[in-house]
């Protein structure tokens, strides 16, 4: 049992852990003597990037070895046991940054039989003219786009600890613009206490690591990271079923003129776009509350005679927190409809 367990490529990833970074000391002759050499170490996912060097290594610590003894060329490596890929083979793939890496090198696939390693302090000295990328992946969604991704889907991310993540990303609604989704929950699960009743800066997650529309809240660590990119938000409903249309229940605004992450209760607030109510506006003010038992909504409670969107005084709530809700409003006409909250920013 012991034997096997020394042999498992979990005990190597530990003991690699631990041994890297003391190689890393007894190697830097090579290199600057402030830098720290160790291995960022993530399980289940292999990069893209394709290997300059791919080869048979018996375990995680042989394949570290032949990355390091490559002097300042290696950058990270996949490896995967020799008994589940290609039939014993190149199961340590090594990886270099070249002027010829293109968006596809920059993605990870999901995949249980590998392990993602990387130096990040090491980078290809190839040419002196080439600067190279400091991540292997894209730290928000607005990197994605710029590397020429365009079709909406999930994608991969860095948060500020350097931990990937998965978002849901639109960049083909709203053209010239890309939205991160992160909130988004059907009408079923209105009283659960994350779309009802905490407010927006608050932690409440829920499936924070699978976006989905019926029972989502990203968590609060990564809607900071991301909104520290974007300059928008908005509100769509049933998006995965109707998309947007503008012209029925959605809002958007900038966060300068309006920033829910930040404390307030109530009160008029500016907004770049509306539809609501049967109502529609741009660059006007409608009637917010949150905090206090409620996330974000437009309470439809008694007039407000200094908003633009006028109360329709049904006592119902739009736009979240739905205490009661009317059945003609887009997010609330079934079970199954779905209230999407997201953060954007124009390309």
């Amino acid at each position: 049992m012991i034997v096997n367990f020394i042999k498992s490529q979990l005990f190597w990833t530990v003991l690699l852990y631990y041994i890297s970074i003391v190689l890393g000391e007894a190697l830097t002759e090579e290199r600057n003597p402030q830098e720290q050499q160790f291995f960022r170490i993530t399980l289940g996912v292999r990069s893209q990037r394709e290997a300059y060097v791919s080869l048979r290594s018996k375990t995680a610590l042989d394949c570290v070895l032949f990355c390091l003894r490559e002097k300042l060329t290696c950058t990270s490596l996949n490896y995967a046991e020799s008994t589940t890929v290609n039939n014993g083979k190149d199961n340590c793939q090594l990886h270099n940054e070249t002027k010829n890496d293109d968006e596809n090198s920059l993605k990870f696939l999901k995949d249980d039989r590998y392990t993602f390693y990387r130096i990040p302090a090491r980078v290809s000295h190839e040419s002196e003219n080439v600067t190279e990328q400091a991540n292997t992946t894209a730290s928000n969604y607005l990197d994605h786009f710029n590397d020429g991704n365009k079709t909406s889907g999930n994608y991969t991310i860095l948060d500020q600890a350097q931990n990937l993540r998965t978002v849901y990303c639109d960049m083909e609604s709203e053209p010239g613009s890309i939205w991160t989704l992160i909130m988004s929950f059907a009408r079923e699960n209105k009283d659960l206490s994350a779309f009802k009743s905490i407010e927006m800066s608050a932690p409440s997650p829920r499936n924070k690591n699978a976006p989905n529309w019926s029972d989502y809240r990203m968590g609060k660590r990564l809607i900071v990271h991301v909104n520290s990119k974007a300059t928008h938000w908005r509100v769509t409903c049933s998006f995965q079923q109707s998309g947007v249309d503008i012209k029925t229940d959605y809002v958007r605004a900038a966060f300068a003129d309006f920033d829910f992450m930040g404390k307030f209760w109530d009160g008029c607030k500016n907004v770049s776009y509306i539809s609501v109510m049967g109502q529609f506006c741009s660059h006007c003010t409608a009637y917010w509350r949150q905090g206090d038992n409620f996330t974000l909504t437009i309470p439809a409670v008694s007039p407000d005679p200094f908003c633009d969107i006028k109360s329709d005084e049904s006592e119902n709530f739009y736009f979240g927190a739905y205490h009661t809700y009317d059945p003609a409003f887009r997010c609330t006409e079934s079970p199954n409809s779905t209230t999407n909250y997201w953060f954007g920013s124009y390309a």
